[in-house]
């Protein structure tokens, strides 16, 4: 049956050629039949979420000797890695609190605000850490992302 479907308009195109009125001759004898496209069941196991186009998040930054951001940060690049990871393992592990963890340790400037960075869009950031956040779940923490500015963790707001 769904092959005639397909015929009929092939059929149609063929015999309307040359024909001054083809749809009064054709038509007339053609019976079409509708088919229901309607999906009756619920499609299973698939998750539809939506691709942000924003992000709010909060982050640790752990910088070193030679790193792009200025400023003298006594550590070398192996001392801030280390650092990074220990503050990592305390806050799965529960010990530390993720925004405190920041007024602690962090290195960037938004640690007085608890590594707060406010909302922001696809291509406001580095794609390393762009990459990172977007990926993460709500209330997520990423591993240690690493940038030229040196070794971050990352907490999604929203």
């Amino acid at each position: 049956m769904k092959k005639f479907l397909y015929i009929v308009p092939v059929m149609l195109l063929v015999f309307a050629c040359g024909q001054e009125d083809p749809a009064a001759d054709v038509t007339e004898d053609v019976e079409v039949e509708t088919v229901d496209t309607t999906v009756t069941e619920p499609v299973e196991d698939v998750e539809l979420e939506a691709i942000p186009t924003s992000v709010t998040a909060r982050h640790i930054l752990v910088c070193y000797d030679g790193c792009a951001v200025e400023g003298p940060f006594n550590r070398t690049q192996d001392e801030a890695l280390a650092l990074i990871e220990d503050i990592e393992s305390r806050i799965q592990s529960g010990e530390l609190d993720f925004t405190q963890a920041a007024v602690d340790y962090s290195d960037c400037p938004s640690s007085a605000d608890g590594g707060m960075l406010g909302e922001f869009g696809r291509g406001a950031m580095v794609p390393a850490f762009e990459e990172a956040a977007f990926s993460l779940p709500v209330g997520g923490i990423s591993g240690v992302v690493e940038t030229q500015f040196g070794y971050h963790l990352i907490y999604r707001e929203n």
